[in-house]
């Protein structure tokens, strides 16, 4: 990201005026806008009907990003960095499933489904299994609505659901299910909304 660029977009930007072409299309604001607000903020990730038992998983892929979303106990919802502790590979290649423990295929790394390390192969035996688990993210429930913020200190998620929860409670969207999903692909950005 190419600061003093940045800087100088800004700097040059007129006050009470439309931005400027480049906030809209310059790669450099645009990697910026995803680490410094997206990446910071509290993401609808899924609903918790697509992972309706322990061990059920469904993949969030985000900015280069890929996370577990994953029903890990009965009332118990983690999300997971898809990335294997050990070389970096991806731990579930598939959109969504059921699993007893994930398992990397590269070199069999057994994770148990909070993400904890339970079997690191072609490693020394005393290997701390503690500090290598896979990294987890902030995750939560509302309603229904599983939300994930990738940031080390993200805002309080109390203050979405203080506003949030009693105007959506009376629509049940955690008894909903997902009957389809689709994407679209526009050319916009989303400053314009």
């Amino acid at each position: 990201m190419n600061k003093q660029k940045i800087s100088a977009l800004i700097n040059a930007q007129p006050e009470r005026n439309a931005l400027h072409q480049a906030f809209y299309m310059d790669a450099d604001i645009y990697e910026r806008d995803i680490s410094e607000i997206f990446l910071k903020s509290w993401l609808y990730a899924g609903h918790i009907s697509e992972i309706p038992a322990v061990g059920s998983f469904m993949l969030f892929d985000f900015a280069g990003e890929s996370v577990i979303i994953m029903r890990s106990a009965e009332d118990k919802v983690t999300a997971l960095l898809n990335v294997c502790r050990h070389r970096g590979s991806r731990v579930c290649l598939e959109q969504k499933g059921t699993a007893k423990k994930l398992v990397c295929r590269y070199h069999a790394w057994v994770y148990e489904l909070d993400g904890s390390l339970r079997a690191a192969s072609h490693m020394q035996e005393n290997l701390d299994k503690s500090r290598l688990g896979l990294k987890t993210i902030q995750c939560e429930v509302l309603e229904g609505m599983v939300y994930v913020n990738f940031a080390e200190e993200p805002a309080p998620f109390s203050l979405i659901r203080d506003v949030m929860t009693e105007c959506l409670s009376p629509y049940r969207l955690d008894k909903a299910k997902v009957a389809h999903r689709e994407s679209y692909t526009i050319q916009a950005n989303w400053k314009l909304s």
